[in-house]
């Protein structure tokens, strides 16, 4: 340690909120600065020192970001039942598994949940991944009396023809092809693209998003290792409320100056309100840190750092540190004696 006398009014100071590797190409900036100020026969007017307080805290490298909040892109209905369109729900209507998506001769095209779309009529006796599909979401309907399996049973067939009479179509026990739309999940009724009395066949008889809303924002190409696919995000709302969310997507530009688009989802959707927010992403994390203005430290020889401990009576002794985490002007400090409330000099104003 080096010991000083009553605390004075010096610095070479290192500028605020600079990075680690800021921080070291100034250093030596820093040092020719002290050096040339103290040459033999150079005086000049130093500012009024002051102080700071060493803390305990949690210091965040992260970057935060303006987006929109908007509905999840989705692939069109497959639907496959030809016919007249004789009913539509409103646009804006969210669907989910259960819900009639629309209305063909006036017989229902239901939307069920499920990864393999329907290719099939479903009957007693077949087998496979459409037919579990099926009977899972009877299942969640409420619907007993058989096994979510792969086999179409009779007892699937005699809980079709019960969940067929609640829904208004034909009782048959059976599942002809189109009858029936397996998706992701649900989905948000778009634009009408067939008008009602007009004939319809394979597609989807509107457009359509998911019925899930996210927020999607632009960065820089350099921001890109702050949002790996699956990583976390926080959503800022306008009222201050903070949400969790989850790194969907992201698609690189395809110019050299182009930005990066990226989506975030949110499992809470119902505080997910409005039509913008921010999100903030977090490149590390250092919790229950001692940290001080990066503006406190100075720099000794050999390019290492340290701080001006100020004790009674203004006395100073300068205690060499190790540092950790730069962030948000502050930066990690570990050094002798060091504790949360230890004061320190920093530059004046």
């Amino acid at each position: 340690m080096i010991v000083r006398g009553p605390l004075r009014s010096r610095r070479w100071v290192l500028a605020g909120g600079l990075g680690a590797a800021g921080l070291l190409a100034a250093a030596g900036t820093a040092a020719a600065e002290y050096r040339d100020r103290n040459r033999p026969g150079r005086l000049e007017p130093a500012p009024v020192a002051a102080t700071a307080r060493v803390e305990r805290t949690t210091l965040t490298e992260g970057q935060v970001f303006p987006g929109v909040i908007r509905y999840t892109e989705a692939p069109p209905l497959p639907g496959r039942l030809a016919g007249t369109l004789t009913w539509l729900p409103p646009e804006g209507t969210v669907l989910r598994p259960g819900d009639v998506a629309y209305r063909v001769d006036d017989v229902p095209v239901v939307l069920l949940t499920g990864a393999t779309p329907a290719f099939r009529a479903l009957v007693p006796g077949l087998s496979g991944p459409d037919v579990r599909q099926l009977e899972e979401n009877l299942a969640r309907f409420g619907y007993t009396g058989f096994t979510a399996d792969r086999a179409y049973t009779a007892n699937t067939a005699a809980a079709v023809s019960r969940w067929q009479q609640r829904i208004g179509a034909p009782r048959t026990g059976t599942v002809p092809l189109g009858h029936v739309i397996f998706t992701a999940g649900d989905v948000r009724v778009g634009r009408h693209t067939v008008r009602l009395g007009e004939q319809i066949g394979a597609g989807s008889p509107y457009e359509v998003t998911a019925g899930t809303r996210s927020v999607s924002f632009g960065m820089e190409p350099r921001y890109q290792r702050l949002a790996p696919v699956g990583g976390p995000a926080t959503v800022l709302l306008s009222g201050g409320r903070q949400l969790g969310g989850t790194v969907a997507a992201v698609v690189r530009p395809t110019e050299a100056d182009g930005r990066t688009t990226v989506t975030v989802t949110v499992p809470d959707q119902a505080a997910l309100d409005g039509d913008e927010a921010d999100v903030r992403l977090v490149a590390q994390e250092r919790r229950d840190v001692l940290a001080v203005p990066v503006v406190a430290l100075v720099v000794l020889d050999g390019g290492r750092y340290g701080v001006e401990v100020v004790g009674d009576g203004g006395a100073v002794t300068v205690v060499p540190v190790e540092t950790g985490l730069f962030a948000d002007g502050k930066v990690e400090i570990r050094g002798a004696g060091l504790a949360a409330g230890t004061v320190v000099s920093v530059p004046a104003g």
